[in-house]
């Protein structure tokens, strides 16, 4: 299984995926994530990642057009905006939108953001698991 996550500017939500996805994949799964463009992957991604003991090494923000989307099994839209504008697949049941909320756009103080990116994480470990079981996959 040959799996892209999406976002719009893969620094929070698609990196998320990734890392998790490493973690939670079985052998021989491969994982991706792109964006629609592309933003350093924040200090408070990162943060929550290791919090949940997630290490982001050698990860870095790519735009879709980086990637051949045909060639992939599965496509997961983690946001509205790439869920619109990704381009055509030859089969477009291969694209599969799970948007959740960008903890990049919480307000509040430091505690109340931090605790959107633990948030925000948890709801993409749920999404990465549920490709694992079966539950998201092509044409669901």
């Amino acid at each position: 299984m040959k799996v892209l996550f999406m976002c719009t500017a893969n620094s929070c939500r698609s990196q998320m995926a990734e890392t998790w996805a490493r973690h939670l994949f079985p052998s021989g799964w491969d994982v991706f994530s792109g964006g629609l463009l592309t933003y350093p992957i924040t200090p408070a991604t990162k943060a929550a990642m290791a919090e949940a003991g997630l290490d982001m090494m050698g990860q870095d923000s790519k735009t879709i057009d980086t990637f051949n989307l045909d060639s992939f099994d599965l496509v997961v839209t983690l946001s509205k905006s790439a869920g619109l504008y990704l381009p055509a697949l030859s089969h477009p049941d291969r694209h599969v939108k799970r948007p959740i909320a960008d903890p990049m756009s919480a307000k509040g103080n430091d505690a109340e953001r931090a605790e959107a990116f633990r948030e925000g994480r948890e709801r993409v470990r749920d999404i990465v698991a549920q490709v694992v079981a079966g539950d998201i996959a092509p044409g669901s």
